[in-house]
């Protein structure tokens, strides 16, 4: 038993949404920084919060406080917080001041100790100090895109397939009994799916108990478990038997019986009828309970009979549901049967790789290193913390805490050399805990706040935040009596009495706001399009009232109502930033980019040339006339009219693939960001899996759908986000339409683990997994227990996620919903509608002239800075120089002039290339043999080229910048101060001396000496003194220019 401390360092803030949960954590902090004498304090200090967005906006308020305390005038304008911080340390202002001061310069001259963090970076940070114990690579990375990855483990299992007798032999059976069962023989989505489980930590602790079961294992439970079925329909089967016969033996005829239910009944499971939703769901059982057997007509005597039916009647039921349990278990054993084998992959894909999937890092804390002795931890890490800020404490998973808890046991209940303890500081709300699919806890922080259960010997000190500082009276109102009065929806007694309780928020002088519900009719055909139509309307309302688009956010539970939304809205000239609007694969140039890429790798791929030239017809041609000439020759129409050569790109990576078709397409302009993002993929998958087309276009196919550029901010714009990602923040205005959810959606997937009972001990396993269904209420009591257990936490979760999509507004706040049923009962409320509906009967509200609910009045924007529709700072993709279009037409067009000139072009274009690849002489036939092998020199002219390369390289004007006295760089880019990027042939440098040499063919242009100039005068800039610069003109004799 622990022995409680009579004073507490341990603090527990529960935060209703806009509660001023960010000051309160910064005020604490900065208590902390100042209210010691150390200036270096803050390297104790380790604040924990959930997302980079939020450690930027701690970091940002910390340091900004810090500073405007540094340099206050408080006799002018006195900082509120400033005021509080010097009463509450009882400091005066010039001590504060100075202390400010301090601390700021300590801070950021050791700016990597001061430690704010996501959860998941410090995880790494200490993975990373323990990296050699846990026999990783010091260089390990972490890899996010674990869907990925378990693709590329599940492919790799299922090529093993025909190679491993016992994995080939399961497989097979997998596909077989999919087929039985009326589905598609094609395992691997089921694989996928099972395979998931793998990187969720609510079923982490599950699945390592099955870490030591073999195939082999896993095929003896499979074969108990079929057994035990078909054991018990042979038994049903005769006792339905044995009934009819029975009946029969009585003189009772199946016409007796009313619409003959009761022999049918029986008929039905001789003829192999076991679906329990089939035989149960009428009022057969009631009935002969109530002795109700016979057609009312039939006045004979059917007490016995009802007795004896109703014994067996009850005895197959039992039965029956046993078999459904047990087909439960089996439909989840097949596919974890090969989970090992999947777990084995991704561990030989993740070894090669030296990368650890971000969900498994709190694994492998807790597994390795949590047991470890604090103060070795801290001596391994080099730091050493006495003081935690852990934010947004209901999102935090089981494991995570667990991981954390000796560390801050270690500095609650232990004092320094100076007799100080440590101290804990969370902040959070249940009613926000909304990511349990992530292994968030609710009930972990419930219990907290409740006392019923605490880590350590301090006892916490628990507050409540109870003021609303971001909405206006109404919203604050509104939201009060809604979720007061709906708490009894919930289930639980904790769950209700924390939204009775904790739904009281006080208001904060911002009077009026703006509530307004509306319905549309229930069974309307095109609901999704009127639905769309209401948001525009409220749009409407909202800017006829001056107020810019860019205060508005539309919350939306899932990504496909969100695209739905955009599509529309941009439809109706409403400009928007959404995930979905600011995918790259809605980006009209990354489409023609990634149509490039596919008629590059394969010249016949029709729909990928015909997005290419929907592209560039759009630019400056006829676009019908424009397709069907150029379709079958793209080619020619690449290099004659933009100098882009397919044919020299086919061995080329990727990156520069792309990179060339943006400066010879002119695409860096206005989409830059779009452009450096799809680059940065790019040289990502390259250095994981190659440079090749191929590998490019498969990771596109699978992550098109996700990659997006991050949303710039001041562009004034309507924003759509799904309620998740709006999380924390806050919006001027809020539009929450298809707010019509079922609260406890039976329609959705769901999986659970429950404990064995006596009855199946003798299959090995201690626990089952099992999909949580409503039949789970009459297996037994222990899956019925599973399931209601379920169900009330779904009930949570949906109502936090309408408390987080209904507090996130300040002003005004839009609802669109439609008709519910009239409810007699809170308790009969099965969605967001009902919800509704009840609220505002029981209120007693009425509807205004437009139909709608509305609490509060609109009230217009008197703000004068209305921002305007784009944000004017711009940054271009930067690129080198655009090659010449006229050089790119005489390389592919020989067949235009005469032979002997095409020829001279052609191969004036391939000396260009051989001296692009040599530094000195002797690198020549090295060179030569490569570029024959490649085939980018025919060898029937080889010879030739090889002559020519040796004309230039002799020359005795020439020769002296072919030595190994000059480092030489080739094509080497410059990337100019202002964004123009330079490429001369060959720059040949001696100490600070530099000599410029460019290759021409043709005849001799001022714009090559123009070309040439600036070359020099950029690297004149660069502090290099410029030799010579030498445009060599390589024809029928060699002719060096110095200009």
């Amino acid at each position: 038993m622990k022995i409680l401390l009579a004073f507490s360092n341990f603090k527990i803030y529960s935060a209703s949404a806009g509660s001023g949960k960010t000051y309160t954590l910064t005020k604490a902090y900065l208590k902390l920084l100042l209210g010691n004498d150390s200036p270096t304090k803050f390297r104790q200090i380790l604040a924990i919060t959930f997302t980079n967005k939020a450690v930027a906006e701690m970091k940002t308020r910390i340091l900004e406080s810090l500073y405007s305390f540094s340099i206050a005038d408080n006799g002018l304008k006195p900082i509120p917080l400033f005021v509080e911080i010097c009463k509450e340390l009882s400091l005066s202002a010039e001590q504060l001041q100075k202390k400010s001061k301090l601390v700021l310069k300590r801070i950021l001259h050791n700016y990597s100790f001061f430690e704010i963090s996501t959860i998941d970076k410090f995880n790494h940070k200490i993975i990373k100090t323990f990296a050699r114990d846990l026999q990783l690579s010091q260089n390990f990375e972490v890899e996010l895109d674990t869907e990925s990855l378990l693709e590329e483990a599940v492919g790799q299992l299922l090529e093993r397939a025909g190679n491993d007798k016992e994995l080939t032999e399961v497989l097979i059976a997998f596909s077989l009994e999919k087929i039985n069962d009326d589905k598609s023989w094609d395992i691997a989505y089921d694989l996928m799916e099972i395979g998931k489980l793998l990187f969720q930590e609510n079923h982490s602790t599950h699945l390592e108990k099955l870490r030591s079961k073999s195939l082999k294992d896993f095929n003896t439970i499979k074969k108990n478990i079929a057994s035990q079925i078909k054991s018990i329909e042979k038994g049903v089967v005769e006792g339905a038997k044995k009934l009819l016969q029975e009946i029969d033996r009585l003189g009772f005829a199946p016409s007796d019986f009313p619409r003959q239910t009761l022999p049918n009944h029986f008929k039905k499971i001789v003829g192999g009828e076991f679906n329990t939703k089939n035989l149960y769901n009428n009022k057969l059982e009631q009935n002969l309970i109530d002795n109700k057997v016979l057609k009312a007509t039939d006045k004979r005597e059917t007490i016995h009979l009802a007795a004896l039916v109703l014994e067996g009647f009850l005895s197959i039921k039992q039965s029956l549901y046993r078999r459904g349990y047990l087909k439960n278990i089996y439909g989840n054993i097949v596919p974890l049967t090969v989970l090992n084998e999947i777990a084995k992959e991704l561990k030989n894909i993740q070894d090669e790789r030296d990368i650890i999937p971000i969900s498994s890092m709190n694994n492998l804390l807790s597994n390795e290193i949590r047991n470890q002795p604090v103060p070795f931890i801290y001596e391994r890490m080099g730091e050493k913390y006495r003081h935690f800020f852990i934010d947004e404490f209901q999102d935090t998973s089981k494991m995570q805490w667990d991981n954390l808890v000796p560390l801050i046991s270690n500095a609650l209940e232990s004092e320094n050399d100076k007799k100080e303890q440590g101290s804990l500081f969370l902040v959070g709300d249940v009613k926000q805990a909304i990511y349990r699919w992530r292994g968030g806890r609710a009930e972990q922080f419930l219990n907290l706040l409740t006392n019923k259960s605490y880590p350590f010997v301090v006892k916490p000190e628990i507050r409540t935040l109870d003021k609303n500082w971001r909405s206006h009276d109404e919203i604050v109102n509104f939201n009060n009596e809604f979720f007061t009065l709906i708490a009894p929806i919930l289930k639980r007694d904790a769950y209700t009495k924390l939204f009775l309780e904790d739904c009281n928020q006080k208001t904060n002088n911002k009077p009026g706001g703006y509530v307004q519900l509306s319905f549309l009719e229930k069974n309307l055909e095109n609901k999704e399009e009127v639905y769309c139509n209401e948001v525009l309307k409220a749009i409407g309302k909202v800017t006829s009232k001056n107020h810019p688009y860019a205060d508005i956010c539309v919350l939306v539970r899932d990504n496909k109502k969100g695209m739905l939304l955009a599509d529309f809205l941009s439809g109706n000239n409403i400009p928007i930033i959404s995930s979905d609007a600011l995918l790259l694969a809605n980006n009209e140039k990354i489409i023609f980019l990634i149509s490039l890429l596919k008629v590059i790798e394969n010249e016949n791929d029709k729909e990928a040339a015909y997005q290419v030239l929907n592209y560039l017809a759009a630019i400056d041609h006829e676009t019908h006339e424009f397709i069907s000439t150029n379709i079958a020759r793209l080619e020619k129409l690449f290099s004659e009219n933009y100098g882009f050569n397919i044919q020299n790109l086919r061995s080329v990576s990727v990156f520069n693939i792309l990179e060339s078709a943006i400066i010879q397409f002119d695409l860096s302009e206005d989409t830059s960001a779009y452009l450096a993002f799809l680059m940065d993929e790019v040289l990502v998958v390259e250095r994981r899996d190659g440079p090749d087309i191929h590998s490019f276009l498969k990771y596109w196919e699978q992550k098109k759908e996700s990659l997006s550029i991050a949303a710039p901010d001041g562009i004034n714009a309507v924003k759509i986000m799904t309620v998740h990602k709006a999380k924390g923040l806050e919006f001027p205005i809020v539009i929450f339409p298809f707010a019509n959810s079922i609260i406890d959606d039976k329609r959705k997937k769901k999986k659970s683990w429950v404990a064995a009972t006596e009855a199946e001990k003798n299959l090995g396993l201690d626990e089952f997994l099992l999909n949580v269904n409503r039949e789970l209420l009459d297996y037994n009591e222990l899956t019925a227990q599973a399931y209601i257990d379920e169900s009330k936490k779904t009930e949570l979760d949906s109502i936090n996620v309408l408390y987080v999509a209904l507090t996130r507004a300040e002003k005004w706040l839009f609802i669109i919903s439609e008709e519910g049923t009239d409810i007699p009962s809170i308790n009969n409320a099965l969605s967001y509608s009902d919800l509704f509906r009840y609220y505002l009967h029981e209120s007693g509200q009425r509807p205004n002239n437009e139909g709608a609910f509305a609490f509060g009045a609109l009230s217009s924007n008197t703000d004068d800075d209305v921002q305007s529709a784009e944000i004017q700072n711009h940054i271009n993709y930067i690129t080198r120089g655009k090659e010449d279009v006229g050089f790119a037409i005489s390389t592919k067009s020989s067949q235009l002039w005469d032979d002997e000139k095409g020829d001279a072009i052609e191969m004036g274009n391939l000396i260009h290339l051989a001296l692009s690849h040599i530094k000195t002489v002797d690198d020549v036939r090295n060179v030569m043999e490569d570029l024959k092998l490649s085939g980018d020199i025919p060898v029937d002219f080889a010879t030739h080229i090889e002559q020519k390369i040796f004309d230039v390289i002799n020359h005795p004007e020439l020769c002296e910048y072919f030595s190994s006295d000059y480092e030489i760089r080739n094509e080497q880019e410059i990337l100019t101060t202002g964004g123009e990027s330079l490429r001369p042939d060959r720059i040949a440098i001696k100490g600070t001396q530099v000599t410029v040499i460019d290759y021409k063919t043709g005849r001799p242009s001022p714009s090559h000496k123009h070309q040439i100039a600036r070359y020099a005068q950029i690297l004149k800039e660069m502090d290099f003194e410029i030799k010579y610069t030498i445009i060599v003109y390589i024809d029928q004799k060699i002719n060096p220019i110095f200009p």
